[in-house]
């Protein structure tokens, strides 16, 4: 009991009060922190590191995502090239398989194999018509003097002229 000290103003009061206030506004600071933080609370300073590390996330996981979205878009063009080399090889095969030459392979017209097959037959049958009326003689012409028109805008033309 020694330390005992007699308080005879009100400044030495008012000195000792304000000691024993802040003991006890950090015990109930404290108490409340751990209080808080049982329950999931986060301080000021806690929530800010948090927000900082998961903003450091979101640009970490947009740039992963952009990088899959650009191998992704390569991917896709390899794939489409690879389906363009397939598709002018299905038509080589078709167009040799029609008896057509390889160059025409390239005029072949429609989105999948059965509408190729179609076209090269259907051009194989013109070049088949075609080379049988080369192979005919031409007409000699009308002995009878005049020539008579044709449907064509050019032969009624030529017979009014030769007039």
């Amino acid at each position: 009991m020694s330390d005992f000290k007699v308080i005879e103003t009100q400044e030495a009061f008012d000195a000792a009060i304000a000691e024993r206030l802040d003991r006890e506004r950090k015990k109930n600071a404290e108490q409340i922190k751990a209080d808080l933080k049982s329950k999931g609370w986060k301080s000021p300073e806690e929530v800010t590191q948090l927000t900082a590390d998961l903003n450091k996330k979101i640009e970490d996981l947009q740039t992963a995502a952009a990088d899959t979205a650009k191998k992704l878009e390569e991917k896709d063009a390899e794939i489409a090239k690879g389906a363009k080399y397939r598709a002018d090889l299905d038509k080589t095969r078709i167009a040799i398989a029609a008896g057509l030459n390889i160059d025409m392979a390239g005029r072949l017209q429609g989105e999948n194999a059965k509408e190729w097959e179609a076209d090269a037959k259907k051009l194989s049958d013109q070049f088949a018509a075609f080379a049988q009326n080369q192979n005919q003689p031409a007409p000699l012409g009308n002995p009878g003097g005049k020539a008579k028109p044709t449907g064509s805008p050019w032969a009624s033309l030529n017979s009014q002229l030769s007039e």
